[in-house]
């Protein structure tokens, strides 16, 4: 399984992971949908990946004041809703490392079903700049996989961006910060999502709600700290009942990361998908030229 294509029947069965470990949703989780906002699943998978790695690796991992190893690209399919305050299962597996990355997958279960996979793509950032996974790294998360094909990256230029119509300017927090004092995976999560909520106005009727299928987090850089934050995000394509945001987050003028969400328009009172087409001229306004 490569990541983005449709998960097959073992990807979604805890035996295909070898580490796991218990997670609990807290109320703070919950988002207006009430069930478990995009990105506090993020943290679970995140969490999971984190211990994984503690379990495995000879080194720092949760900090580190040299060599950071940070997520160069996610790709988290949400397969159901996750609810408070039902225990979450959260898993994770090795699948193949090389020079430029380790690929690890992670899956979260609840009430005996796989609600989420995350692809992670794990590299190493030094000073400035990407620089080759360490031998022992790779040597302990080598896998029995291949290398995966991923779906192409966008472009990570903020000229680019500046082709997406809705922009949202931000300040960095100091709770955005992780313990190596570098804006952290989750703050770049929630920038994303913040770039869709602010874009999709016009959907924000009373009988639509919104669900996110799938989100494809590219990190350019591990090397900013508080300062501007900008979001542009733009509409990629529509399908039936699913449309594509691209969204590209600076950080004082600098490209810091890319996200491309696929979202689900779902009518209130079945709970159902509902065609976009009726809504497609409304949300001309926000499609990339």
């Amino acid at each position: 399984m490569n990541p983005g294509s449709k998960p097959d029947g073992v990807w979604r069965t805890p035996h295909a992971y070898p580490f796991q470990l218990s997670l609990t949703p807290h109320y703070s989780h919950l988002d207006t949908e009430r069930h478990v906002n995009n990105v506090a699943v993020h943290s679970f998978h995140l969490e999971a990946r984190t211990r994984f790695l503690m379990a495995r690796l000879d080194r720092p991992v949760w900090y580190a004041d040299d060599l950071l190893l940070r997520p160069r690209r996610t790709l988290t399919q949400f397969l159901g809703e996750t609810h408070y305050p039902h225990p979450v299962i959260a898993a994770a597996v090795a699948l193949h490392a090389g020079e430029h990355g380790a690929h690890l997958r992670t899956a979260l279960f609840q009430n005996e079903e796989c609600v989420g996979i995350q692809d992670c793509l794990l590299g190493a950032w030094q000073g400035d700049q990407w620089v080759p996974l360490p031998e022992p790294v790779r040597a302990a998360l080598a896998g029995d996989q291949g290398a995966a094909d991923w779906p192409p990256e966008l472009p990570l230029d903020a000229g680019a961006f500046a082709g997406y119509p809705e922009r949202v300017p931000l300040v960095s927090r100091y709770a955005d910060l992780d313990p190596d004092r570098v804006l952290s995976e989750l703050a770049l999560a929630r920038y994303a999502e913040q770039g869709r909520a602010g874009s999709l106005s016009v959907l924000r009727q009373p009988q639509l709600g919104l669900l996110v299928a799938r989100i494809d987090l590219r990190f350019g850089r591990w090397d900013r700290g508080m300062g501007e934050v900008a979001l542009a995000t733009g509409l990629s394509r529509i399908g039936n009942t699913s449309f594509v945001l691209r969204g590209g987050i600076t950080v004082d003028g600098v490209a810091t990361g890319t996200a491309e969400s696929v979202m689900v328009l779902i009518d209130r009172d079945s709970h159902r998908p509902t065609p976009v087409a009726p809504y497609a001229d409304a949300m001309a306004a926000i499609r990339i030229d």
